[in-house]
């Protein structure tokens, strides 16, 4: 009964922390800034940088805190397509949009925002892009200057450097940030806790990737995929490529993340049992995640191939058949799984991988289906090992090292025939190349 909508949970968590600090601030002002940052985090395209994410990270954390988690996301540019309407008018003066990102314009380098800048480590001139911090500087703006009146120089300061520390997978980044706060003015044990709390906020930020369940751990890395894919976006429509790019970056990047760039500790925050409990179960869930990504870019790159030879790239729905409509009207779809025989099983089998493919993540996306079928296929009749040698040779392909044919008849072929077949099921048009395909395979 005491659950409330998202707006009423930002206002009041606003209201709530503005007041424990000793804030002079209106209501009217309050509710002003809260509905701005509803109106931010509700931009179409957000899957994980959204209300969600934000409220979860009201759950712990003092007022300052409080107010860094609701203004550390605000701001999303590439998402977006700019700057939030809400916060355009406090960001118009401070920064101007160049063609590889964002300059900082020299009206930032005055007042409360001058601070800002500081804590970031930039300068009047310098170009920031989303890879460099761009959105949680903008939004850090954002906050210096709405709070400008209503909180005092060490309070703003303390809350930018909390924003900062969600620049994410930075190494010693809290040093650094010593540095800076140091430079501004604050020592001693002000300094200190202000360094603790920034770091405290940003391992909350990313606390997913130590989750003791690898299928959530997925589900909100999913949740990444359309963020930084557009294409994504319209589920019907993106192609088998466009989806393929989209894992292939996630699964690049997956692979190259430190472990230890994940969490940040400074003195005793966190207690030193904690950070490698969170370092030894992101080790986990970072190397599960790659596997699991990389026997969906095999399925995927099996499906691009035969799709090429038969005529080229289509839209992934129609590959692979209907997705469930939302409203449940249409449940029961024709799918390409439907038609895939019973094959013997592989030896080599890692069953908490083989059990994310079948069963799923813990839940659906808005672009995508919980379960793998031609994953979880592909896993149990070739065995794990297989996937991650031919995974590679799918890569050499998408680098232009051979074509399509060239990659597709170095693949096992009874299963990559039986997925030819079952599309032959599901692709009208393409029903007699696809046979036929089939039929060449097993030869």
């Amino acid at each position: 009964m005491d659950r409330r909508s998202p707006v009423h949970e930002i206002v009041n968590a606003l209201w709530k922390a503005l007041h424990a600090l000793g804030s002079q601030a209106e209501t009217t002002d309050i509710e002003r800034w809260g509905f701005s940052i509803h109106s931010a985090l509700s931009a179409p395209g957000r899957e994980f940088h959204n209300h969600d994410h934000v409220v979860n990270l009201l759950s712990s954390g003092d007022p300052l805190e409080v107010i860094a988690a609701l203004y550390h996301d605000a701001v999303y540019i590439q998402v977006d397509q700019g700057p939030p309407r809400s916060m355009r008018e406090e960001l118009a003066p401070l920064l101007a949009q160049a063609k590889d990102g964002w300059t900082i314009l020299p009206a930032a380098a005055s007042g409360v925002t001058g601070e800002v800048l500081s804590v970031f480590a930039r300068q009047v001139g310098d170009l920031v892009t989303p890879t460099t911090g761009l959105n949680e500087f903008a939004s850090a703006l954002v906050a210096s200057v709405q709070l400008q009146n209503v909180l005092y120089r060490e309070q703003r300061i303390a809350v930018a450097a909390c924003i900062e520390q969600t620049i994410p997978f930075r190494e010693d980044a809290p040093t650094q940030l010593h540095k800076r706060l140091r430079a501004l003015g604050l020592a001693g044990d002000a300094l200190d806790e202000t360094v603790k709390r920034a770091v405290r906020m940003g391992n909350h930020d990313v606390e997913n990737f130590a989750d003791n369940d690898p299928a959530r751990f997925l589900d909100n890395t999913w949740k990444l995929l359309p963020e930084s894919n557009p294409a994504l976006h319209s589920p019907l429509v993106y192609t088998v490529r466009d989806y393929r790019m989209a894992l292939q970056k996630m699964e690049h990047f997956l692979a190259w993340l430190p472990p230890e760039r994940v969490f940040h500790t400074w003195g005793d925050e966190p207690a030193p049992q904690i950070h490698a409990r969170r370092v030894a179960r992101t080790t986990g869930n970072l190397e599960l995640a790659v596997r699991y990504l990389r026997a969906k870019l095999y399925s995927i790159a099996l499906v691009e191939a035969i799709a090429e030879i038969t005529g080229g790239d289509v839209p992934i729905d129609y590959f692979m058949g209907g997705l469930k409509s939302a409203d449940g009207e249409h449940p029961s779809m024709k799918r390409i799984e439907q038609f895939l025989p019973t094959m013997s099983n592989a030896s080599d089998l890692d069953p908490p991988l083989h059990k994310l493919l079948a069963d799923g993540r813990a839940s659906e996306s808005s672009f995508d289906t919980g379960p793998s079928p031609l994953g979880a296929f592909l896993h149990a009749t070739v065995g794990e090992g297989e996937v991650m040698k031919q995974v590679e040779s799918a890569k050499k392909w998408w680098a232009g090292a051979m074509d399509a044919t060239t990659f597709l008849q170095a693949q096992p072929p009874k299963p990559v025939a039986a997925i030819a077949r079952a599309a032959g099921n599901i692709l009208d048009t393409r029903r007699d190349r696809l046979f036929a395909l089939a039929e060449r395979l097993e030869r």
